[in-house]
């Protein structure tokens, strides 16, 4: 029998069950059965009562800083108060305050222009040949600029790969392809197609501008079309006390992405074609040449002031000593809120993004806190907001960590586990670069479910979820998900979860209205569970591999105030 089917036994009857068993064993006897499997059974029902609640309309979405948010980010509170944890924010309460700054752009008041050397200009239409980058600190903001095309913008001489070398970008406009060459490692395309990592590099070789193109399988995976679509959603970051937002890049003056029909219109005049750059992008082929041209934009943006926050639970460790070392098990508690309307619904209510991930780690927190043995370390169970804003939140823990931030040994994310089928197997992105994929390989056979690689790197998922503000800090990190088999041979999850990517993924048809299998999301509580128990019991932290990119890159994180323990 799969473990995801066995019968679901209430918490007392778990605890009477483990009272009588142990009461007949020796010492000796009950540390070993305990040691054997020492967390109680998980409840698909309690994960669907979460579900329920977080995805109801009620919640309007839950985008951050509004009030479904809040309701969400209270409903979390009271669980983990409920299950045992204690608060794990300063002054003992649950609420770590993050500061938001959203800005969101007046599509139809922007502004793009090209000026050939010679030649009429050519005017491009706002929301059908660009979409403007709002900006986080100036309501308008009105520049022009020289360009420069660099290829993908990626500068990694170590990887046999640069396109900056040999061109100024000081004072231009940098013209650059999504992504990062395809013949890097994975780990190594999944930091260089990171907007943050391209845009940081461009940044300071003194760009004052970026436009970016999709490559053409970009362009396969997410249709222009959708990107308009999804164009009424406004962009977030996280304040300092000075109300300054993070990564605004004041900077960079001019910022859009143009059409796949629009961009030929950028190469007028150049020494290659669009097709030209496309083909040699595709190739691994560093390029990079001046473009005949000076862009001029005209950039309108809304901006506000929104108060959100993380919600924070603490499992206190039982060790003396390895209680202040912890366990952080994160999970994105935010979704996109209301938008344009589809079908007559414009309640976006993100079912299984976030809230099969918030559930699972719910139960996941209780299966760690009810069990008979607790962990030797402590673990941080945390909901992040803003999440779906550029991992706003969880970078604002890692950057004002509500503990020492030497004292973290591990992250494990929780994201958008889309379990539309009974699960035979899992997917551990980032599961290759630490210890902690060995850990995974023995919880996935204790559930009996495989481990399968990531199907589809190209893709870059490792840097588009909350672990990777904790590599960024030096911290080994993973997130499980869904796999795409499924124990049931008359259902095929791979279709059905590729189906929910172009249907649903942030539509609001990601509701619960779905086949939701509630079985699997009870089985990767369990999977959690038992990954966080081994990592908080190991008498060693986890560690990245030798020679590990990720590990070398990011080993020696910034200087960060250590917080207190509250």
């Amino acid at each position: 029998m799969s473990p995801s089917r066995l019968p679901v036994l209430s918490p007392l009857a778990v605890g009477l069950a483990t009272a009588l068993l142990l009461s007949a064993c020796t010492p000796r006897e009950e540390a070993a059965a305990q040691a054997a499997d020492p967390l109680p059974e998980a409840s698909a029902p309690a994960i669907r009562a979460h579900v329920e609640f977080l995805a109801d309309d009620l919640l309007e979405g839950r985008l951050s800083g509004t009030r479904g948010y809040d309701i969400a980010a209270g409903y979390v509170a009271s669980e983990f108060a409920q299950i045992g944890l204690r608060p794990g924010a300063a002054e003992g309460s649950w609420m770590q305050p993050v500061a938001l700054v959203e800005s969101l752009s007046l599509l139809p008041a922007s502004r793009l222009v090209l000026r050939p050397a010679t030649g009429p200009a050519v005017t491009m239409a706002p929301g059908k040949d660009f979409l403007p980058v709002a900006s986080l600190d100036q309501a308008k903001v009105l520049a022009e600029a020289p360009m420069v095309f660099a290829g993908f913008g990626v500068s990694a001489p170590d990887h046999g790969h640069d396109d900056l070398a040999g061109i100024d970008v000081k004072g231009k406009v940098v013209v650059v392809f999504s992504g990062a060459p395809s013949k890097f490692p994975p780990e190594v395309r999944a930091h260089y197609s990171a907007g943050l990592t391209k845009t940081q590099a461009l940044v300071d070789r003194g760009a004052v501008g970026i436009l970016q193109i999709q490559t053409r399988d970009d362009q396969q995976r997410t249709p222009w079309e959708r990107l308009v679509q999804q164009s009424w959603r406004s962009r977030m970051a996280w304040a300092n006390d000075e109300g300054v937002p993070n990564g605004a890049w004041p900077q960079l003056a001019i910022r859009a992405s143009i059409s796949p029909d629009s961009a030929a219109a950028l190469f007028a005049g150049a020494p290659k074609t669009l097709d030209d750059t496309y083909a040699a992008a595709e190739a691994g082929t560093p390029q990079a040449f001046e473009l005949p041209l000076t862009v001029e934009q005209e950039r309108h943006s809304m901006i506000r002031q929104r108060q959100s926050a993380n919600v924070v639970g603490v499992l206190e460790g039982t060790d003396p000593a390895l209680k202040n070392e912890y366990v952080v098990i994160s999970a994105h508690l935010d979704h996109v809120g209301k938008g344009a309307p589809i079908g007559g619904d414009a309640i976006y209510n993100g079912a299984f993004d976030n809230a099969s991930g918030i559930a699972v780690m719910l139960e996941a927190a209780r299966l760690l806190a009810s069990g008979p043995v607790k962990p030797r370390r402590s673990v941080i169970f945390l909901a992040v907001t803003a999440e779906e804003s550029g991992l706003q939140g969880a970078d604002y823990f890692v950057q004002h960590p509500t503990v020492p931030r030497e004292a973290i040994v591990a992250n494990i994310n929780i994201d958008m586990p889309v379990a539309l089928a009974p699960l035979a197997d899992i997917t551990a992105f980032g599961a290759e670069n630490s210890t902690l994929g060995a850990v995974v390989e023995r919880a996935a056979a204790a559930e009996g479910v495989a481990v399968t690689p990531d199907s589809k790197p190209e893709e870059v998922i490792f840097v588009r979820s909350d672990q990777y503000a904790f590599v960024r800090a030096g911290i080994p990190a993973l997130y499980i998900d869904e796999g795409m088999r499924s124990t049931d041979p008359t259902q095929d999850q791979a279709a059905r979860v590729e189906a929910f990517r172009k249907e649903r993924y942030h539509q609001p048809g990601d509701d619960l209205s779905q086949a939701i299998d509630w079985p699997s999301l009870a089985m990767l509580a369990r999977l959690n569970a038992r990954v966080i128990n081994e990592v908080a019991n190991d008498d060693s932290r986890p560690s990245w591999h030798p020679g590990n990119f990720f590990g070398e890159t990011f080993a020696k994180p910034a200087e960060a105030t250590p917080a207190p323990t509250p």
